[in-house]
This record gives structure tokens, C-alpha cells and sequence, in this order.
């Protein structure tokens, strides 16, 4: 039975470098790489400075397989279409080391996807706790959501 993950990660130190067409660019570079490489992913979207991601595990799979082949893959095409980038960015790498990642169950896809979509509108701090529940629907409905910070999910 396959495992589903949120997955999120950033650019190099977090430089605000897609927007536009880098961006754009990701977002088509990621699903590409995953259809290469036989992974499932169900849902990407871009921030200025950080990717989220739905994928699907399997059992032949790993997730840190599955993030080193999209990060590495995806980093390698964008530094090839923009040779500048790395000047900009004032690094060698386009992505951080590392992502944090949220296991899912199957009834929580829909939510998190809309999650996931909203991202791009830049109007919820990625960072909130509380915006996350209540997007994937973890807050009872009537009840009184307290603001919350600290670690992501």
C-alpha cells in the first residue's frame, strides 16, 4: 500500500528566486523528472522561495530517493536554461539541503492539495500552523482556531 507525503523544501538560503518564470519553470520541470523516474506526484506548487509537493511512495520507493532524483534533476535543468542563476543566487545549489515532510492518509489528499494550491497566492504564512489545519480540515468546524507559530506542520 503506498505511502502519501507533503513535502516541502526551499531554495538556497532561501533566496525569493521563483517567481515568474522560474517558477513556471519548476513547476513543469518537477512533474517531468517525476514521470521520468516513475513517481507519483500528485500535486506541485511554487513560492518565491520554497516548493510543496503531494507525492505518492510505494513500496519500491523511498522518499529521500524519490526527493534526491526531483531536486537534483530539476536543479540541473534550471542551471542549464538559466546559466546566470547561480551568479544571482551566489551559490552553486539551487535547493537547501534537507525538506520537511508531513505523512498523510488518503481522506486527507483533497484537503491538503487545496492547501498546496493556495500557496502560490502568497496570502498564508507557510509557517502556520493554524492556516494548516484548517485548510486540511483538522479544526472542527464552529470551533475558535488560536494563533499559533513555531515549527512547520
Amino acid at each position: 500500500m503506498p505511502d502519501f507525503y507533503h513535502v516541502r523544501f526551499s531554495t538556497k538560503a532561501r533566496k525569493p528566486v521563483m517567481e515568474d518564470e522560474f517558477g513556471e519553470d519548476i513547476k513543469r520541470l518537477l512533474p517531468e523528472t517525476a514521470k521520468r523516474t516513475k513517481v507519483r506526484l500528485l500535486d506541485v506548487e511554487t513560492v518565491a522561495d520554497h516548493a510543496h509537493l503531494l507525492i505518492e511512495v510505494t513500496e519500491e520507493q523511498t522518499l529521500p530517493g524519490i526527493l534526491h532524483q526531483l531536486k537534483g534533476a530539476s536543479a540541473r535543468q534550471i542551471f542549464l536554461m538559466y546559466p546566470g542563476l547561480k551568479l544571482d543566487m551566489e551559490h552553486t545549489s539551487f535547493w537547501q539541503k534537507g525538506y520537511g515532510r508531513r505523512r498523510i492518509t488518503p481522506a486527507e489528499i483533497p484537503a491538503v492539495r487545496n492547501y498546496i494550491r493556495t500557496q502560490q497566492h502568497g496570502r498564508y504564512d507557510m509557517m502556520d500552523k493554524t492556516w494548516y489545519r484548517i485548510a486540511a480540515g483538522f479544526i472542527p468546524q464552529g470551533e475558535s482556531p488560536t494563533p499559533s507559530c513555531g515549527s512547520w506542520l
